[in-house]
């Protein structure tokens, strides 16, 4: 017996907790299904499973474990994830403003904390209220382990940091996490680092460590902002300039008001200007979304290797709509790399060689539950050629709604493009056509990636995001479970995710009468 949120649920055989609780009709966040995503986390209060895989240690153990790969050795009670599961206990030491609404806040942590100047952290309040913040301090250079925030008038975390919190208090965190910090290989490299608003705070910090450990080649290190008083790391960015010859500082501004030794302008366009082959550097983005995505674009189109973008951008505390429409409204077609696809055999063979990859890969192949090879290869075809030739004749889904309920991390997302990138090169495709193909995938990165499923979005509105629906069908059907058939006007359960229907005594629903 498992007992979870109230409710009792049996589990078959060798049945997984998640296939258990669905099936029952229970609510358990899920998409990958195969241990990848993290999405179906729940905490173990009693009770003992074994897992039908090893999974990565970061989104399971102490206490927790994946529904997904999971399954019961005894009786069970679950409950949900501990918001703040590994948390660092941190107390607030001071607070220093910056600049008109940036302040600097120091934390101690009260265990030794292994980071990297750039990464992020999870801060989390008692109320289990979290947000991400980059780290703006160098280990061993600075004394206090320092994040920079931008009080937002109505910001619930924000407005705690700026000015609720006292010093004395504790609170959590989670981290670090990402790789947007500088590594001894790196050196020689010249580097190119952009960053928007605070996220220069994070990037200065990467850029301190680079030097301290002897950083000779270029750096480039590009500020941009909407009003010069935003600037406020100009007055140490221009000292460390002055005494670093391989330091090039670049404060950018879009506002009227352009300060003497700035550019005036959105600064990603003006770093490519500047930039047009990255072939050889190190990218730092950290900041707005769409500057990073901007960015990833641009660097892609210029050479620069993916494995040497590292980014950080900011996360919105309220949902975003996708954009995907806007984007696809201002494509261009590419008839150069239309015709070397041959007009469309060139695409097939390419699509047919990627996807015999993916259903193949483990980390993969489960976002295609239910999907056949062939009808992935043929909504893919219909997607690109309508792109690639002009003729826009594809009527499916957009990049959003077709992954709205898949939780894909930036990290799968690398993987997934590194397979594709390596298809296009064995095929013979031309530099310049394969840089064009992977920056209109980037494009569309923010429609892709995200950390839980979402709902549809239609007129503008994201739909509910449903889940299962008991409802008696008015034909006759066959249980997905037990493969006994469901008599029309029965009560049945269907998994809209997953596509499978279950009778009632398979989903635990009580009979009419």
């Amino acid at each position: 017996m498992i007992a979870y949120q109230g409710g009792s649920y049996d589990a078959r055989p060798d049945e997984t907790l998640l296939d258990a609780l669905l099936r029952q009709g229970a609510v358990v966040g899920h998409s990958c299904r195969k241990g990848s995503c993290g999405c179906c986390q729940l905490r173990l209060v009693a009770g003992e499973v074994k897992s039908v895989r090893d999974v990565d240690p970061s989104i399971a153990g102490e206490g927790h474990i994946l529904c997904c790969v999971s399954v019961p050795a005894s009786d069970l009670e679950l409950a949900g994830p501990e918001p703040g599961h590994r948390p660092v206990a941190v107390e607030l030491v001071q607070r220093v403003e910056l600049a008109d609404g940036v302040m600097a806040i120091d934390l101690a942590p009260l265990h030794a904390l292994d980071f990297r100047a750039g990464q992020h952290v999870n801060l989390i309040r008692e109320d289990g209220l979290a947000r991400p913040y980059s780290i703006a301090s160098v280990p061993g250079e600075d004394y206090y382990f320092r994040i920079h925030v931008r009080r937002i008038p109505g910001g619930a975390m924000s407005e705690w940091l700026c000015g609720q919190v006292q010093a004395g208090d504790r609170f959590h965190l989670r981290g670090p996490f990402g790789d947007c910090c500088y590594r001894e290989e790196m050196r020689g490299r010249p580097l190119l680092m952009m960053a928007t608003g605070t996220g220069a705070g994070a990037l200065a910090a990467v850029l301190r460590d680079a030097l301290a450990q002897g950083h000779d080649a270029p750096i480039s290190f590009y500020h941009g902002v909407q009003r010069a008083d935003d600037l406020y790391l100009d007055t140490e960015l221009r000292a460390l300039a002055g005494r670093h010859p391989n330091l090039r500082y670049v404060p950018c501004v879009t506002g009227d008001k352009v300060p003497e030794g700035a550019r005036s302008g959105r600064i990603v366009a003006i770093a490519m200007a500047e930039f047009p082959s990255l072939c050889a550097h190190e990218i730092f983005l950290c900041g707005l979304p769409r500057m990073v995505e901007e960015a990833r674009i641009g660097a892609t189109l210029a050479g620069a290797a993916r494995t040497r973008v590292h980014a950080d951008p900011f996360d919105f505390a309220r949902r975003t709509l996708p954009r995907d429409a806007e984007k696809l409204a201002g494509l261009q077609p590419d008839p150069e790399l239309w015709s070397a696809l041959e007009h469309g055999p060139g695409l097939t063979r390419i699509l047919v060689d990627f996807y015999q990859r993916v259903f193949a890969d483990g980390q993969l192949a489960p976002f295609f539950h239910n999907v056949t090879r062939e009808r992935a290869i043929q909504k893919q075809y219909e997607f690109l050629a309508s792109l690639f030739s002009g003729e826009r004749s594809y009527f499916g889904l957009n990049p959003f709604n077709a992954h709205h309920w898949m939780v894909i991390s930036d990290d799968l997302f690398d993987y997934r493009e590194a397979m594709f990138e390596q298809v296009l090169r064995e095929h013979g495709l031309a530099e310049e056509l394969v840089r064009r193909w992977l920056a209109l995938h980037e494009l569309f990165r923010a429609e892709i990636v995200k950390s839980v499923p979402r709902g549809i979005v239609s007129a503008g509105v994201e739909q509910a995001l449903h889940s299962h629906a008991e409802e008696c069908l008015s034909i006759d059907a066959v249980c997905d479970g037990c493969a006994r058939e469901i008599p029309a006007g029965t009560p049945s359960r269907y998994q809209y995710r997953i596509g499978s229907l279950h009778c009632s005594a398979c989903a635990g629903i009580a009979s009419p009468g």
